[in-house]
């Protein structure tokens, strides 16, 4: 006799960040979702109204229950109740901070195991979700961290049982972004030569992925090479604030703001080095996609990104907010092909230890271990 699907609930704050097309989460759930085994009985809601990202989930055939709730919303508890009431939810997953909240509550109503899944090690986590957390701590069955700074953050900041918190890193379809030579045309299409050494990085534009640092590094960088020039891929409430950037330091016509994208393994064939240049992180899907494709990258030394990367081998690590470190790293890797290559072939050779399907292994096993009344141990 087959066995009935394990029902799981994931709940999530919110799809998208103010001013950006899509979150790296929003992704995940893309990745995550045709992959889990038939064991298991995934479905997705959201405590926001639509948003742009949860409609393009929905257009990957995931749908989404959305509550269209703020965040402090009381009714969302009877939101979540019924729904996972009607899903037969033996497990709540949880994303952000009210998702967090709310979930814990919902669950120990309804007798379902709790997962708490943090993707960053927060340095701006508002005061009382902490108290919050202090609060609810009991009511957490288990909790994925996606780095080791991600992990110290769950003990110490939001009072998971160190026991209960397993480290799963996240990772990339690595198929997907494979090596590959670039497209003819699009490089022009984006305004760049076919000569032009291409400095790329791909996020969304907010204070934390730290491109007003990486604009004050290629003004250094433009500076003595004349041909290199600058992607910035990704939308977000800074554009216009670092397109103002670049106009008052004179390098506007070396730097190229793509917007949002989704041809992403088309524009890592397309650049030669790949920057990070955050201030702070959990694991960037970015990351894991240039180390597929076997880029050379130059990166901050923050969070995931110095556990991901080993310096000098899969990558050049610098500290952040720290624009004349970044700039020599860059020229580093500009001046030397031999540089270059060693750098991609190493981040190639450690991107298989980050294969999606992996993470979501890992997160399989959690799933099973809580049904067998195992916690997060």
């Amino acid at each position: 006799m087959t066995e009935t699907p394990i029902s799981v609930l994931h709940v999530c704050d919110k799809f998208g960040v103010s001013g950006s097309s899509i979150h790296g989460v929003s992704r995940l759930f893309s990745w995550w979702f045709p992959r889990f085994s038939p064991a298991f009985q995934v479905s997705l809601c959201g405590l926001k109204s639509p948003e742009p990202a949860s409609r393009w989930l929905e257009e990957q055939g995931i749908p989404v229950v959305h509550f269209g709730r703020g965040p402090f919303d009381p009714r969302i508890i009877w939101d979540l109740f019924r729904l996972a009431r009607r899903k037969k939810a033996r497990i709540l997953h949880v994303h952000g901070y009210a998702a967090a909240n709310f979930g814990r509550v919902v669950a120990s109503l309804i007798g379902a195991r709790l997962v708490l899944h943090e993707h960053f090690a927060d340095p701006c986590m508002p005061f009382y979700q902490g108290l919050a957390d202090r609060m609810l701590a009991s009511l957490v069955d288990g909790a994925i961290a996606v780095s080791e700074s991600t992990r110290e953050f769950l003990a110490r900041e939001r009072f998971v049982r160190r026991d209960y918190i397993r480290l799963i890193y996240n990772g990339s379809p690595l198929r997907d972004f494979a090596p590959a030579p670039p497209a003819p045309d699009l490089r022009a299409s984006l305004g760049l030569n076919v000569d032009d050494f291409v400095i790329g990085t791909i996020g969304r534009l907010n204070l934390q992925k730290g491109h007003r640092y990486l604009l004050d590094a290629a003004g250094a960088v433009i500076a003595s090479r004349k041909n290199v020039r600058f992607l910035i891929i990704g939308d977000g409430d800074q554009e216009d604030v670092l397109k103002e950037q670049s106009r008052r330091q004179g390098i506007a016509a070396n730097v190229v703001f793509a917007g949002h994208r989704t041809d992403i393994p088309q524009l890592l064939a397309a650049i030669d080095v790949f920057c990070i240049s955050s201030i702070y992180e959990g694991t960037p899907l970015t990351l894991f996609e240039a180390m597929a494709a076997a880029k050379p990258i130059v990166s901050t030394s923050v969070d995931g990104c110095r556990e991901i990367l080993n310096d000098g081998k899969s990558g050049l690590l610098v500290p952040p907010r720290d624009p004349n470190a970044l700039a020599e790293a860059l020229m580093r890797v500009i001046r030397s092909r031999d540089l270059r290559e060693t750098l991609a072939q190493g981040a190639r050779d450690a991107s298989s230890r980050y294969e999606i399907e992996d993470c979501v292994h890992g997160i399989e096993c959690l799933y099973h271990d809580l049904i067998r009344g195992n916690g997060g141990r």
